[in-house]
């Protein structure tokens, strides 16, 4: 194990994966198990992992610390790539509720707040307990010294924080922060939030589909027959032990979604030229909302496209220097901020004199081969990415029902098509993609990614003693709270009014 010292200073600081997920470019850095070997560490291939773990008895056990990681660069990248998933396809929308001024200003400001958020984490785990738990002093990797400092220190550690048994197996790093934070009930929380996080996306991609089938020649002009191969296809690929193998189809994701808007951009080239960007054309453009309802669809939207918090611990422990995950953060909420800009104010403004975007932007498509192409491929890229998300989800309900994903097949198979199922029939009755994409926007993300960290940063700085908490940053966390309970209850109630309504 590493020492304390070491902690601070970060060097030998393990990180044991659970189910390590190992890829042949990837090398490792294996510890062994065994207080004799004084922590020693060395770099492996996955390879020869296989091999090393194979010892027989009495032998030292390796175990993962951690694969050795991504650059800053490439963590910005993909986080970018985190964010720009479908709910990019309403971000046109969105700047029709929002107005073009608004929707500028309030896209740096979502980064910003998402930033915050995501920071409100990352401190909230360095005021975590280290104790005698293998698994969270394993968790505590590249932190500060106050992370590690012993309940003896000044920082005057109360005893239900020093004294509270580890999370259950299996906790996430942002449910570990939970129960710490709130005990069993927010960890409960939490994992409701998550579950319904999942649910919503789960059904937004559903929804999507629905949307790209039904502007397509062959639409059988039934919402549930159209839905019948897409979800029969999603929960066959759900019911595999490992779909690791569709991850590959988050970069044709990217390459569809990056050719539909050339499509569309190209089409409002083609109908006004730049006609768009003249003051005349301008002055028709939306600035500012219009009222509070339509405010409340820009806000789910954005924060929808946003959603970075509720995962900067995956992130974070994807690096290997996961002391400059801000940095990373930076970069990436930026690279995101200049790519919504152009894809939402730009496609606006070029589509201003002939066209306002009252749903998903590949309704702006045109009629024409390329477009049926570029439909076709959205709904075959959707259908084969949404197993990754139901197969977390579907792994949280069968931990808290007592089914091991890998041992008991029929178990997982039943909870796994029952959750498609469910899925594909609430989305037969959603009125359309944005307005889901909205509302799961407003309720999930903004709870999970804008209420819960500073509430649970607060809670852990007053179970850590005032000496290590700043004013401003009590003040900050105090704001934040504040300002996202406001925001979150009264955007959810009418994003769900409005859902109702349509």
């Amino acid at each position: 194990m590493a020492s304390s010292e070491e902690m601070r200073t970060g060097e030998h600081q393990p990180l044991v994966e659970a189910s390590p997920k190992l890829h042949a470019s990837e090398h490792l850095l294996v510890q062994l198990d065994d207080r004799q070997n004084d922590g020693k560490a060395a770099v492996v291939s996955p390879s020869h992992y296989h091999t090393c773990c194979a010892q027989s008895e009495g032998e030292p056990r390796p175990v993962i610390v951690r694969s050795v990681g991504s650059t800053v660069l490439q963590t910005s990248t993909n986080m970018a790539k985190l964010c720009a998933g479908t709910g990019t396809l309403a971000l046109p929308y969105a700047v029709t509720q929002g107005g073009l001024i608004w929707s500028t200003i309030g896209l740096f400001l979502i980064a910003l707040w998402n930033y915050s958020s995501a920071q409100c984490l990352l401190r909230a785990l360095e005021l975590l307990p280290v104790n005698d738990s293998p698994t969270l002093r394993a968790k505590a990797t590249n932190t500060n010294a106050s992370f590690c400092q012993p309940p003896s220190c000044e920082t005057g550690l109360d005893a239900e924080l020093t004294n509270r048994n580890p999370p259950p197996d299996g906790t996430t790093m942002y449910g570990t922060v939970a129960w710490y934070a709130a005990g069993p009930t927010g960890l409960k929380a939490l994992d409701v939030l998550m579950l319904s996080l999942f649910l919503g996306l789960l059904i937004s991609y559903e929804v999507v589909m629905l949307s790209f089938i039904e502007d397509m020649p062959f639409t059988t002009g039934s919402r549930k027959a159209d839905l019948l191969v897409p979800s029969l296809l999603v929960a066959t690929l759900s019911c595999a032990p490992d779909v690791g193998f569709l991850s590959r189809f988050s970069v044709l994701g990217l390459l569809a979604l990056a050719l539909s808007f050339c499509v569309i951009a190209w089409q409002g080239f083609h109908d006004n030229g730049w006609e768009g960007f003249e003051s005349q054309s301008l002055s028709s453009v939306t600035l500012w909302p219009e009222s509070m309802a339509h405010a409340s669809s820009w806000f789910g939207v954005v924060v929808f496209g946003y959603g970075v918090a509720p995962f900067i611990f995956n992130i974070r422990d994807s690096m290997a220097e996961p002391e400059k995950i801000g940095t990373s953060l930076r970069i990436g909420l930026g690279i995101v901020y200049i790519g919504y800009i152009v894809i939402s104010n730009g496609i606006v403004i070029l589509f201003s004199p002939s066209y306002e975007f009252r749903g998903d932007v590949l309704q702006a498509m045109p009629g024409t081969r390329i477009a049926l192409f570029v439909r076709v491929l959205m709904t075959l890229v959707v259908a084969v990415t949404a197993p990754l998300i139901v197969v977390p989800c579907g792994e949280m309900i069968e931990g808290k029902l007592g089914i091991d994903s890998y041992s008991s097949a029929n178990g997982r198979v039943l909870v796994r098509v029952t959750l498609c199922t469910v899925c594909t029939f609430v989305a037969v009755f959603v009125p359309g993609f944005v307005r889901i994409v909205s509302f799961i926007g407003c309720f999930c993300v903004g709870v999970t990614g804008l209420v819960l960290p500073p509430l649970f940063c607060l809670l852990l700085e007053h179970k850590s003693g005032k000496c290590i908490v700043s004013p401003t940053s009590l003040s900050s966390d105090v704001f934040m709270l504040v300002l996202g309970v406001v925001t979150t209850i009264g955007t959810s109630a009418m994003t769900f009014e409005e859902l109702l309504r349509s």
